[in-house]
């Protein structure tokens, strides 16, 4: 009986991958019938994508966090800047109008010291005291007191109206150096009004020297 191991020993094909091999051995080439394992840089590549999509997740989540910090601010400061917008247009506002104010009474005292003074003026004077009043009408708590200021001055500038209405001259003058100077002393606390506002509204604000206050 032949021997098994012999025989495949012996078989050609098995001869001829014997002596490819030694072949490959001494020459350090890789015998013909390798094939290289591909396994490996296919798990790097696995490995890189996978490393590339946590980093891009964490960039994302960065992003995210820092918009959800930002946005909420933004839209506080967007609500801060508003409210002082109102503030400052309702001083822009009330300063017109008691410059309004000032106009039409010394235009009154000029007609009355004229002898020109007549009803009609009269009327025309109280329709601009209503008209200043609706305009510097507001429900804002914070622009209490010096809502309260503006009317002070129209009810005294409506005083005068009547008191340049009678008839007795001396009265009449008296009564004038009293509103006048009543008017005086309001005007006086004007600005510590608009300093408290403008301080409890983080409002940038600067006295100057004849005690007006400049704002931006």
């Amino acid at each position: 009986m032949a021997n098994y191991n012999q025989f495949s020993d012996s078989h050609p094909n098995n001869e001829s991958n014997r002596i490819e091999a030694e072949k490959s051995a001494e020459t350090g080439a890789e015998p013909p019938n390798f094939r290289p394992n591909k396994k490996g840089p296919q798990r790097r590549k696995l490995w890189l994508k996978a490393g590339s999509g946590i980093l891009l997740l964490f960039v994302l989540w960065n992003v995210y966090s820092f918009a959800s910090y930002v946005a909420p601010w933004n839209e506080e400061r967007s609500v801060a800047n508003a409210e002082q917008d109102e503030i400052q247009q309702y001083i822009f506002q009330s300063e017109k109008s008691e410059e309004v104010l000032k106009e039409v009474s010394n235009s009154l005292i000029r007609l009355y010291d004229h002898n020109s003074l007549t009803e009609l003026h009269i009327n025309e004077m109280e329709e601009k005291l209503e008209q200043l009043s609706e305009e510097l009408d507001t429900d804002d708590p914070r622009l209490a007191r010096l809502e309260s200021y503006h009317f002070a001055q129209i009810e005294l500038t409506r005083e005068m109206t009547k008191t340049l209405q009678k008839n007795q001259v001396e009265e009449v003058h008296e009564k004038l150096d009293e509103i006048l100077d009543r008017q005086k002393e309001q005007a006086d606390d004007k600005a510590q009004i608009l300093i408290s506002l403008m301080e409890e509204e983080d409002i940038t604000y600067e006295q100057k020297a004849d005690g007006s206050i400049a704002y931006e």
